[in-house]
């Protein structure tokens, strides 16, 4: 339009001069300094009116196509267009507002989901992760967010991960990964440029659940174990006083069964007084392998003949900071499992393997699967599957690795092999 308007202006003053220099006397020729003086007029109106106003436009324009927020434009003394140059500006004005406070909200948001403790997980369009904040990958467990930026939950190597495709979009549920840590879920969206984009948070409960549950039974156990053992002292106290006086051999038997039950009651109950009466660890740098090295005859000596004990020891230290006795009791607990779940023919693997700092101790067996069903209810309190056991044995396991800050679970892979992984920082 600038050119047009230039060209249109000059024409004009040639024909006006070319006009009056041909039709004007030479005595008149004043008339023709007249036309172009006019002509002059009208490029500087035209120039001031319309050629600079569309100038000041066009660069305005330039200016929000570039996102360039920090330069303003200068007026032209020209009314109308000076208007048009101060609306510009005051856009302008609220544009770099706009844009610097969302930066600052955009940063504080960032500051805010890195020092959440609550992981935080974001996915594009696509339903592909974009965003993952330290706590989320700690407590699934990935290595780094360059690992898995790009993939689906699907892809992820968390199994934790894909058990959190499990909650649907707008809810939140507990979840839990084959171990004693439990974690609350929740599946959420938000609009961004008009589409919508879904995010996890994930929270870890297992602090907070596990301190109800042992403040809990500790006192029922407390109460149950005060009141059993006082009644049956008592009831052995006269017992002992009857048999001490009784003549008949029949009714001393009964006497004696009788006393041997109330004994069996006593340790019945003192067996679960023993779990909530663990030790606080006395921590001293161990090396596992030879650790388990000295353990393994004892193993071997508790298993049945059709049992195999293998023990794969990793070429690196595998020095730790564990209480000797609490770890060996651990170990001795998860093998007499394994043996309990080994139908016919098996074996027991034993492995230490390094982790960059953390050491991981593996013990697999190819006994019973555990079903999905188990798997949900495992390391729960006094849970068990047996007809007559009481829940002991994974409840101690899990006080006294939880005692030792150390990762663990326990779960039957693909290959139908069922590992109980310790990891030791």
């Amino acid at each position: 339009m600038k050119s047009i308007y230039l060209f249109v202006a000059l024409l004009l003053c040639i024909l006006g001069t070319a006009i009056i220099m041909l039709w004007v006397p030479a005595e008149s020729i004043w008339w023709a300094y007249v036309a172009i003086g006019l002509a002059v007029i009208l490029l500087w109106l035209m120039w001031r009116s319309v050629l600079l106003p569309a100038r000041m436009v066009m660069k305005g324009m330039d200016l929000i196509k570039a996102q360039d927020f920090n330069n303003r434009l200068l007026n032209v003394h020209e009314p109308d267009s000076d208007k048009i140059v101060d609306l510009f500006n005051q856009m302008i004005d609220k544009l770099r507002n706009e844009r610097l406070h969302n930066r600052e909200q955009e940063s504080f948001l960032k500051l805010l989901i890195e020092a959440s403790p609550m992981g935080v997980m974001m996915l594009d369009y696509d339903d592909r992760i974009t965003m993952m904040n330290d706590s989320f990958l700690r407590l699934t467990g990935i290595k780094d967010i360059e690992s898995v930026k790009g993939k689906t939950m699907n892809e992820v190597p968390s199994e934790l991960a894909r058990k959190m495709q499990e909650v649907n979009l707008g809810e939140n549920r507990i979840i839990r990964n084959g171990d004693v840590k439990r974690y609350r879920c929740y599946h959420l969206s938000f609009i961004q440029t008009g589409f919508q984009r879904q995010f996890y948070l994930l929270e870890s409960l297992t602090e907070e659940v596990m301190k109800a549950e042992r403040q809990a039974y500790e006192k029922v156990i407390r109460i149950i174990s005060h009141e059993v053992n006082n009644t049956m002292g008592g009831v052995r106290s006269v017992l002992d006083t009857i048999h001490s006086v009784c003549e008949e051999d029949d009714l001393r038997e009964v006497i004696e069964s009788c006393d041997n039950r109330c004994n069996e009651m006593c340790n019945f109950i003192s067996s679960y007084a023993d779990v909530v009466r663990v030790p606080k660890p006395v921590m001293k740098e161990t090396d596992l392998v030879q650790m388990l090295r000295t353990m393994s005859p004892f193993l071997q000596e508790t298993l049945p003949e059709n049992i195999r004990l293998t023990f794969t020891p990793t070429e690196e230290k595998s020095v730790v900071s564990i209480d000797l006795s609490l770890i060996q009791q651990v170990i001795v607990n998860i093998v007499k499992n394994a043996v309990e779940s080994i139908q016919s023919e098996g074996f027991i693997d034993i492995s230490i393997e390094k982790l960059g700092k953390e050491t991981q101790l593996t013990i697999s067996n190819n006994g019973a699967p555990i079903t999905e069903e188990v798997s949900r209810n495992l390391f729960s309190p006094f849970f068990t599957t047996k007809r007559e056991g009481r829940g002991l044995g994974l409840t101690l396991i899990s006080e006294i690795l939880n005692l030792h800050n150390a990762r663990f679970s326990l779960k039957t892979g693909a290959d139908l092999i069922t590992r109980f992984t310790i990891i030791f920082h």
